[in-house]
C-alpha cells in the first residue's frame, strides 16, 4: 500500500500546523490549503486536489472570545463559513473522499459561530464523514483579533506586567494541548467512530487559568465585571478512551517559550 496522501484544509492555523507536522512525522504526505497561503476555500476550484486519500476539514472563520462575541464580525462569520461549507462539502460529495470535520463544544443555536458548526456537523453526517467536537484546543498563536485566551494571557502578562480579564473569569472551559489533539485525530481516523467528543473532561475557570499564568510569570491578575459566555455541555463519556499527555502547566510553559521568542524577534525589528 502506498503512502497516504492527506488534504489538510486550514493547515496553517494552530491545530492545522500541528496536524501537518504530525502526519509528516508518520511518513504521510500533506497538501495544505489555507487562506494564509492564498487558498480561499470560500470559492477556490478544488478539482485539482481530488486524488488525495483523506481530507481534514479544519478551515473555518473563527477566533477567540473577543472575536466570537464582537457584533461587527457576526455577519461576515456567517457568510464566510456558509461559503466554505458549500464549496468544501460539494467537493467532498463529488469525490467521495473520506474526511474528518472539526466541530466545537460551542456548536449551539444561540450564537453565530455555533450555528455554522451545527450546519457543518449535519453536512458531515449526510456525507458519512467523521465529526470531532473539540473543547478548546490551545497552542501558540501570534496576538491579534482572532487569537485565543491562553496565548493572549501570556502575551498580556509579558508585555503589561499584569493580566486584566475581559470578564469576571467565572466561565468554565476544558483545555487540550494541540499536539495531544492531533495525535488523537490519528487514532480517531483508524477507529471507525463517526462522532467523537475530544477533550480531557477537566473543567477550569478562566480566572484560574489566568492565575496559573500569573504565578508562572509573577504578575497580578485583575478580574473584570461582566459575565462571560458559558456553554457547559458535558462530553460523551467515550472521551476517556483518548490519552492526554500534556498537563496545563506544561502547555502554558510551552506557550511562554514561544511568546518570549516572538517578543524577542519583534523587539529586534
Amino acid at each position: 500500500m502506498g503512502v497516504t496522501k492527506n488534504l489538510v484544509l486550514g493547515g496553517s492555523g494552530t491545530i492545522g500546523s500541528a496536524l501537518c507536522k504530525y502526519l509528516v512525522s508518520q511518513g504521510e504526505q500533506v497538501t495544505n490549503l489555507d487562506v494564509k497561503e492564498g487558498n480561499d476555500l470560500c470559492d477556490m476550484d478544488m478539482t485539482p486536489y481530488a486524488g488525495h486519500d483523506f481530507a481534514w476539514f479544519l478551515a473555518w472563520d473563527v477566533g477567540g472570545a473577543k472575536y466570537l462575541s464582537e457584533a461587527g464580525f457576526q455577519h461576515s462569520m456567517m457568510m464566510n463559513n456558509a461559503r466554505i461549507c458549500t464549496n468544501v462539502f460539494s467537493f467532498l460529495e463529488k469525490t467521495k473522499m473520506p474526511f474528518l470535520f472539526t466541530s466545537s463544544q460551542l456548536a449551539a443555536p444561540d450564537n453565530t459561530y455555533g450555528v455554522t458548526k451545527l450546519m457543518g456537523e449535519r453536512w458531515t453526517h449526510l456525507l458519512n464523514g467523521i465529526t470531532v467536537r473539540l473543547w478548546n484546543v490551545y497552542g501558540w498563536e501570534e496576538p491579534g483579533t482572532k487569537s485565543h485566551v491562553i496565548p493572549d494571557l501570556v502575551i498580556q502578562a509579558m508585555t503589561q506586567g499584569k493580566i486584566t480579564l475581559m470578564t469576571d473569569g467565572e466561565e468554565e472551559r476544558q483545555f487540550i494541548f494541540m499536539n495531544d489533539c492531533v495525535q488523537n485525530f490519528g487514532r480517531i481516523r483508524k477507529s471507525g467512530e463517526k462522532i467523537v467528543h475530544l477533550t480531557n473532561g477537566e473543567w477550569i475557570k478562566i480566572i484560574d487559568i489566568a492565575r496559573v499564568v500569573g504565578k508562572l510569570l509573577n504578575v497580578e491578575v485583575i478580574a473584570g465585571n461582566k459575565k462571560g459566555y458559558q456553554n457547559k455541555i458535558e462530553p460523551d463519556p467515550a472521551y476517556k478512551n483518548y490519552p492526554w499527555e500534556t498537563s496545563l502547566e506544561k502547555g502554558i510553559q510551552f506557550i511562554m517559550e514561544k511568546a518570549h521568542q516572538y517578543l524577542t524577534v519583534k523587539s529586534a525589528k
